[in-house]
């Protein structure tokens, strides 16, 4: 993975040739496939067997609500497209979580260092891998393929996104299923703290969870949109002085001109992170705005959740995520409609 890493890492920085969508789905706390669904903090978790079942078609053995709900979304995705236009493709995975399978590792770190060691169960250290889900995904898609599991906190959707692209790019694969998930892990407090959520450093809404996945591929026909550049960015290097919202607006605006997306609607998809974000500031330069964070609550892959809602929503235009780590690492998506 190095080696492929290393042969793109420059020509990826400045890619500008877009990345076809062929399919996209989405779950979100409401556990209704590609539904904005109500749903209230203090009721999650939801119980998702009777999803797997609708899904999968049988029930998942062995495995905990982390892993059905990584495969529940994806499938959402897959079932999209004709079963024939995967074969003989060369096919990568590339799960996304920040927090990843909390509910099963949680018990398994428990009772071995705080119980005299002890032996946890089978299903318990299955459960607690960190690439259980993506395996469990690929047997049932019957994918064999790179398959891999990024997680970078918050940033983690954007980074498995970027990755999946560089893999296409090195000529590695011929489509990505790239998907970020986290699920809600009672309490909601502790789940604010494992976030580092604070009101000066987040926006203040209900804590959520999802499963929303892209998959990518190389060829224009069928597809529903394309994924343009992902930049991820460390530190203010080649920043103008500007305000903090002058500063996002400057950058998602620059992204977009690199892509040619200037005659298009601009379509704002503001991350969690942006703690003083105004919509009002952005309409007025000419921005549109869709919060899609009150659908889904906050969770560290909910970026994936704006991007493929945005994908199969109503709307038309060029839209551009945003978000950014609490230590000053940005991340910006574009993406187009067909």
């Amino acid at each position: 993975m190095q080696k492929i890493m290393n042969s793109v890492k420059d020509k990826q920085k400045n890619i500008t040739s877009p990345t076809p969508v062929l399919a996209a789905g989405y779950l979100g706390p409401g556990l209704r496939p590609d539904h904005d669904a109500d749903w209230q903090e203090d009721l999650l978790p939801l119980n998702v067997d009777d999803l797997v079942l609708e899904i999968v078609g049988q029930p998942m053995r062995r495995a905990g609500r982390f892993i059905k709900m990584v495969c529940c979304g994806a499938l959402i995705c897959l079932k999209k497209i004709p079963s024939d236009l995967l074969k003989n493709k060369k096919i990568g995975i590339f799960l996304s979580t920040g927090l990843g399978n909390v509910d099963e590792i949680l018990p398994f770190i428990t009772q071995v260092f705080k119980h005299d060691g002890g032996f946890p169960s089978p299903n318990q250290f299955a459960n607690s891998v960190s690439n259980a889900a993506a395996f469990f995904l690929s047997r049932i898609c019957a994918i064999n393929g790179v398959v891999l599991t990024v997680s970078q906190e918050e940033l983690s959707f954007e980074s498995a996104l970027w990755l999946a692209q560089s893999y296409m790019a090195a000529g590695e694969i011929d489509c990505a299923l790239v998907g970020g998930c986290d699920v809600f892990t009672p309490t909601a407090d502790d789940y604010r703290q494992r976030m580092d959520l604070r009101p000066d450093n987040s926006r203040t809404l209900f804590m959520g969870e999802g499963s929303s996945w892209f998959l990518l591929g190389k060829n224009d026909a069928g597809k529903i949109g394309d994924i343009l550049p992902v930049l991820l960015d460390c530190g203010d290097n080649g920043l103008p002085v500007l305000s903090a919202g002058e500063n996002i607006l400057w950058e998602c605006s620059e992204i977009i001109s690199s892509t040619g997306g200037q005659s298009k609607h601009r379509i704002l998809l503001p991350g969690f992170r942006l703690s003083r974000f105004d919509a009002s500031f952005w309409i007025e330069n000419g921005w549109f705005v869709e919060d899609y964070l009150p659908c889904c609550g906050i969770h560290p892959t909910a970026a994936a959740f704006g991007l493929v809602r945005a994908m199969l929503g109503p709307g038309n235009g060029c839209y551009v995520h945003y978000n950014c780590h609490t230590s000053g690492r940005r991340a910006i998506v574009a993406a187009v409609k067909s």
